[in-house]
C-alpha cells in the first residue's frame, strides 16, 4: 500500500514518523513523509497547544481531500490526550497514543482504539529513516520536570533512556554530515540507566559526523559533558531552555533553576566554546505576568546576548497546575512578543557580526532563489553562492543578511 506519513509537533515526533516510514518500508509498503496521496495516512499529532490539538484533527479532512476512500491512523500526543476526539471523525479507522508508534506497520489495517500504557523503560525497537543531509537520533523520551504550564510529562510519561551502544549504532548507520541527538528532555538522559551524557558524546568521537545536542536545561551543563563536548566533532550551538528571565515567574512556571543558575551556565559554556551560539525560549504573558516581571526579562535576555529568542505567547492548557491561574490579557500577550522580537532582532543581528570576517563550516541544506543555505557549527544560518548541497563547506562571512548572514565559498 502507498502510505502517507504527515507530522505535527516536535523534532522527536518527526524522529517517531521516520521510525514509522522505516518499519512500513520494512513490511513492503511505499512510505513517504509529507501530506501527499495515498491510500493510507498516518496522522502523527501534536497536543502541546489547544491550536495543536485542533490542526491534529483538521489533518484528517485534509487527508479525505486528497483521497476520499483513504484510510487513516492517527497516532501522537493528541490521541493520546483524548482518543475520544477522533472516533467519530469519517476515515479515522485505527486510534494509538504515543507508546510503540512502530506498530502501525503492523497495524496499518486495523480497527478501533488501541492506546497503550506509557512504558516505563525505553523500549523501542527500528531506526528512523533518515534524510542524509542531517540526522536526528533519539536517545530519550518522556520528562520529570512537571511545569506548571506544560501537558507533555502527562502524554510522554516519565523520563526514559536510549542505551548508549544503540544510539551510536544508529548514528553509525544514518552516515550523516550532522546528527542532532533530540528527545523530550535530553538533559535527563541516562539518569535511570546509570549512563551519563558525557558519556554518549565521547562514544561518537570516532563515527565521521558533526553532533549537535537538542534542547538543554541549564542544569546539564557540567565541565564533563563540556569537556566531553570539546573532544568530540561537537556545533557548539546550546539551545537552553529559559522560558522567563524573572525569578518570580520560573517559581510560578515550577523551573528548577533560578536565573543566577541559568547565567552560570551561560559562563561555562563561553569560557570551553567562546563562539558558541547560544539560543532559547521565552514565554510571554504567562500567569500574573506584571509589567516588571516582563521588563526583567527583556534585560535578563538582552544581558545573556542569545543568538536566536523563539517568543511564545502563554496558552493556558487545560490538566496542567496552571490552568486555574490567572491569566494576562491577550493583547498584552501580544504586545510583549512583539517587543521581546525586536530585542531578537537585535541580538540576531549582533551574532551574524561577530563572524563577520570569518571562515566557518557550512552545512549546505538546500538551493533556493538562486542562492546555496545552510547552518554553522553554530547555527549561523548563511546564504552563499556555488553551494553543493550534502557537503559541509568552507564559507568566509561577509554580512547580515535575512535571518542570517550572506557568505562566499572559500
Amino acid at each position: 500500500m502507498v502510505v502517507s506519513v504527515f507530522t505535527l509537533g516536535c523534532k522527536t515526533n518527526l524522529y517517531e514518523s521516520g521510525q514509522i516510514i522505516g518499519a512500513l518500508q520494512k513490511s513492503g509498503h511505499e512510505a513517504f513523509h509529507g501530506l501527499k496521496k495515498a491510500d493510507v495516512f498516518v496522522l502523527n499529532t501534536c497536543a502541546i497547544t489547544r491550536e495543536a490539538e485542533k490542526k491534529s484533527r483538521q489533518l484528517v479532512a485534509r487527508a479525505r481531500r486528497l483521497n476520499p476512500r483513504c484510510r487513516v491512523v492517527v497516532v501522537g500526543c493528541a490521541s493520546q490526550k483524548n482518543a475520544d476526539r477522533f472516533k467519530d471523525i469519517p476515515n479515522v479507522s485505527f486510534i494509538m497514543g504515543t507508546a510503540d508508534k512502530t506498530r502501525v506497520a503492523e497495524e496499518i489495517c486495523g480497527s478501533g482504539v488501541d492506546v497503550e500504557e506509557i512504558p516505563s523503560v525505553f523500549c523501542e525497537e527500528g531506526f528512523a529513516a533518515q534524510e542524509r543531509t542531517r540526522a536526528f537520533v533519539k536517545i530519550q523520551d518522556g520528562c520529570n520536570n512537571f511545569c506548571s504550564y506544560c501537558i507533555v510529562p502527562y502524554l510522554r510519561g516519565r523520563s526514559r533512556s536510549r542505551r548508549i551502544r544503540d544510539v551510536v549504532a544508529e548514528v553509525r548507520a544514518a552516515a550523516s554530515a550532522e546528527t542532532v541527538l533530540i528527545g523530550i528532555d535530553i538533559s535527563q538522559f541516562g539518569r535511570d540507566t546509570g549512563e551519563t551524557l558525557a558519556e554518549l558524546l565521547l562514544a561518537l568521537r570516532d563515527v565521521p559526523t558533526r553532533v549537535r545536542l537538542g534542547s538543554l536545561e541549564a542544569g546539564v551543563v557540567t565541565e564533563d559533558m563540556l569537556s566531553a563536548a570539546a573532544n568530540i566533532n561537537f556545533c557548539p550551538h546550546f539551545h537552553l531552555s529559559l522560558q522567563s528571565g524573572c525569578d518570580s515567574v520560573l517559581r510560578r512556571m515550577n523551573r528548577k533553576y533560578t536565573t543566577a543558575q541559568y547565567s552560570e551556565a551561560v559562563k561555562r559554556i563561553r569560557n570551553v566554546f567562546p563562539d558558541a551560539g547560544i539560543t532559547t525560549d521565552v514565554i510571554v504573558g504567562f500567569c500574573g505576568e506584571t509589567e516588571e516581571e516582563f521588563a526583567q526579562t527583556c534585560l535578563f535576555v538582552r544581558q545573556t546576548e542569545f543568538a536566536d529568542v523563539h517568543v511564545f505567547p502563554y496558552s493556558p492548557r487545560e490538566g496542567t497546575a496552571a490552568y486555574s491561574l490567572p491569566d494576562v490579557d491577550n493583547k498584552v500577550k501580544t504586545a510583549r512578543a512583539a517587543a521581546l522580537g525586536e530585542i531578537k532582532g537585535r541580538l540576531k543581528r549582533n551574532f551574524a557580526e561577530k563572524f563577520c570576517g570569518k571562515t566557518c563550516q557550512v552545512l549546505c541544506e538546500r538551493q533556493k532563489n538562486g542562492l546555496f543555505e545552510g547552518y554553522t557549527a553554530e547555527y549561523l544560518r548563511v546564504y552563499y553562492e556555488k553551494g553543493s548541497v550534502g557537503k559541509v563547506e568552507q564559507v568566509k562571512i561577509l554580512s547580515p543578511y535575512l535571518d542570517g548572514a550572506k557568505g562566499e565559498k572559500v
